[in-house]
């Protein structure tokens, strides 16, 4: 069995995610389907996750394949909302299904909607939509609802019955515009494929994007069970083991294989100010390769999410925010050194400025509370409340 520093693996991976400079792109499409998909919990992802990953990228680069259906959202693995290409929804849909239709229903009751009004109100929204789009006020406010529509119509999406697509909001919004799915997707079929089938074109996709990688990893990115991941495994065929020294073995394909053996390490400087739930930091359960154990509770939350993350060659080194008043700042908390490279400051002052489109400063923080130690959602705003 070959063996690898972390560094080599680390430098190969971020080739993959298209991270590195000289792996950076000028498709959208293209980015978005090498790395499986974009997470898009939070409305504003995305179009940082492409802004680390592109060239020049603009934000209606995104809007565009979105309007144009080549990217479609859907909840999926993770029971997460993602951005993946047209082509992978009915894999992605019948590989999760299951899971998430069942919490999904839970929800829908436990917010206090019964079966029959979900029926009654479910009709009554395919009936208004037609072939058009709207959001959730404004599908409330023409059918002048009493009734609480956020769960059902989230349910609704969950079958396959409507889609999400692009926000009247604008690219921080998390209002979706809601359209029936037999009229938007006219050329998807959502019964394609079996779960045991789609659950095969998924772990296969995933451990192109994301390999090497363990089984605890696939079972933590996609949901599905351990002792079923084993089976597609054997399934798939060509697959191999590589050894990442002082972490143990790791599954790989042989076309990845291949390209492992003709990358060094990078001891070149490559920094990324990559935001919140980026598909690089939310690909594995397996962290070590890229985070220090002593900092696990600065990244990830008690539910696993993770935050804003300072990331040179591949490792996680600190975290940054962003602030808009009174005045727009880009904190920066750093694990080791508190001096920060020009590199950083200069990364720092681009991703403000591309969220703001206004020039920020750059401001230095002393401490950082865990985020284990924080309220539900703190990932999202790490550094609010430390000192510079």
């Amino acid at each position: 069995m070959t063996e690898y520093k972390i560094s080599q693996i680390n430098n190969f991976l971020m080739r993959k995610q298209h991270l590195s400079e000289e792996t950076k792109s000028q498709s959208v499409l293209q980015v978005t389907k090498d790395i499986w998909g974009l997470h898009a919990t939070y409305a504003s992802t995305p179009y940082l996750s492409l802004f680390n990953r592109m060239i020049n990228f603009k934000k209606e680069s995104l809007d565009r394949e979105l309007q144009e259906k080549r990217l479609v959202k859907i909840r999926c693995v993770r029971k997460t909302l993602h951005i993946i290409p047209k082509e992978n929804v009915s894999a992605a849909f019948s590989a999760t299904k299951e899971s998430i239709q069942i919490n999904s229903e839970k929800y829908y009751k436990f917010m206090g909607v019964s079966e029959s009004e979900y029926e009654a109100a479910s009709k009554s929204i395919l009936e208004l939509l037609g072939n058009n789009g709207m959001n959730a006020s404004e599908i409330k406010k023409e059918l002048r609802a009493e009734i609480n529509l956020s769960p059902i119509i989230n349910y609704m999406c969950d079958l396959g019955i409507l889609v999400r697509g692009i926000s009247k909001g604008g690219w921080k919004s998390n209002t979706h515009t809601y359209y029936r799915t037999d009229k938007y997707l006219l050329d998807i079929n959502l019964s394609e494929y079996s779960q045991d089938e789609a659950r095969k074109v998924i772990v296969s996709q995933y451990l192109s994007s994301f390999g090497p990688l363990t089984i605890t990893d696939i079972s933590w990115w996609t949901g599905f069970p351990k002792t079923g991941i084993k089976k597609i495994l054997d399934s798939l065929g060509g697959t191999e083991y590589v050894d990442i020294s002082g972490l143990g073995e790791y599954i790989i394909s042989k076309d990845d294989q291949n390209q492992l053996k003709n990358i060094k390490e990078n001891n070149n400087s490559q920094i990324n100010l990559l935001p919140a739930l980026d598909p690089y930091i939310m690909g594995y359960k397996e962290r070590e390769r890229y985070l220090d154990k002593e900092y696990f509770n600065y990244i990830f939350d008690r539910s696993g999410s993770g935050t804003t993350t300072i990331v040179n060659n591949g490792k996680i080194i600190g975290v940054w925010d962003f602030e808009e008043n009174p005045s727009p700042v880009v904190k920066i908390f750093m694990f080791e050194d508190r001096n920060i490279p020009k590199e950083i400051e200069n990364n720092a002052r681009e991703i403000g400025k591309f969220i703001c489109e206004k020039e920020v400063m750059v401001k230095i923080c002393d401490d950082m509370t865990p985020l284990d130690k924080r309220t539900t959602g703190g990932f999202m705003t790490p550094l609010k409340d430390s000192s510079s």
